[in-house]
């Protein structure tokens, strides 16, 4: 019990760190000539996708000890994230985004079963052959651009974070290409009938 709750403890720190980093960057904007005062500006650019979260909460998700603590994990993760991305918002300007909260609450109240999902798709033999196809998909939908006869690099980093992703639920060579066969037909999917275009 001491255990989970240093670890819950852990998540929710890392939250806070990790949204303060986020909004922190965000407000940096590229200078022209000097590459080394364009990084916090690229930074904060891969701070307010989706991907780089998705694989943070993945990590965390999966290398939890159990189910339960996986979910709150997660919860922790980002409710952290979130308090501290918005609080230094408001500090900041004054005011934030309503429509940018909900859509990042909504989140933030799925994630715990998202991350059971995870946990399971690195944590149990038979579904590690489906179920990792899930994030890595998703990844995939953020980082290529697909069609029935194109494949387009939209971002370079997500593509990564999907490598990295298939490296966390590699179990052997023949579930890492089936598993990356149905990432890609279900990232086709998810790239045609989504309503939201990510």
């Amino acid at each position: 019990m001491k255990k989970q709750l240093v670890g819950f403890t852990i998540c929710l720190v890392i939250g806070v760190g990790l949204g303060t980093i986020a909004k922190y960057l965000d407000t940096f904007t590229g200078y022209d000539g000097n590459w080394l005062m364009n990084i916090p500006s690229y930074l904060g650019d891969l701070f307010t996708r989706l991907g780089i979260w998705v694989l943070i909460a993945t990590l965390i998700a999966a290398y939890s000890r159990t189910q339960i603590s996986a979910a709150l994990n997660t919860l922790l993760f980002f409710i952290g994230m979130l308090i501290s991305y918005y609080l230094y918002s408001a500090y900041l300007f004054g005011v934030f985004s309503t429509s940018d909260i909900i859509y990042w609450s909504g989140l933030a109240l799925v994630s715990p079963f998202l991350a059971v999902i995870i946990w399971h798709a690195r944590n149990h033999t038979r579904l590690a052959w489906t179920l990792p196809a899930l994030p890595i998909a998703f990844m995939l939908t953020l980082s290529l651009g697909l069609g029935c006869f194109y494949i387009v690099l939209n971002h370079i980093e997500e593509l990564i974070m999907s490598v990295i992703l298939c490296l966390i639920f590699y179990q052997s060579r023949k579930q890492l290409v089936v598993i990356m066969f149905i990432s890609f037909a279900l990232s086709f999917v998810i790239k045609q009938i989504s309503p939201f275009h990510f």
